[in-house]
């Protein structure tokens, strides 16, 4: 029995960048709340999810000014 994962990955598919690009969108579109009953994940995981999400990267730009100088 071959399963899900293991058939695009046959194909040359890959599945965890999909999934994690699935979450990001969903977290996006959607209260964490929503997403983590939707997927089936703890409410702090989607809330985790949608902080990586909305990351502006700002806290890495004023790190690499500051270790610039």
């Amino acid at each position: 029995m071959v399963g899900t994962h293991n058939l695009l990955n046959q194909f040359g598919l890959p599945v965890l960048s999909a999934r994690n690009t699935a979450m990001i969108e969903a977290v996006t579109d959607l209260p964490p709340i929503v997403v983590a009953d939707l997927f089936g994940i703890h409410p702090n995981t989607a809330q985790r999810w949608a902080n990586y999400a909305k990351d502006d990267w700002s806290a890495y730009l004023s790190a690499r000014m500051v270790s610039d100088e």
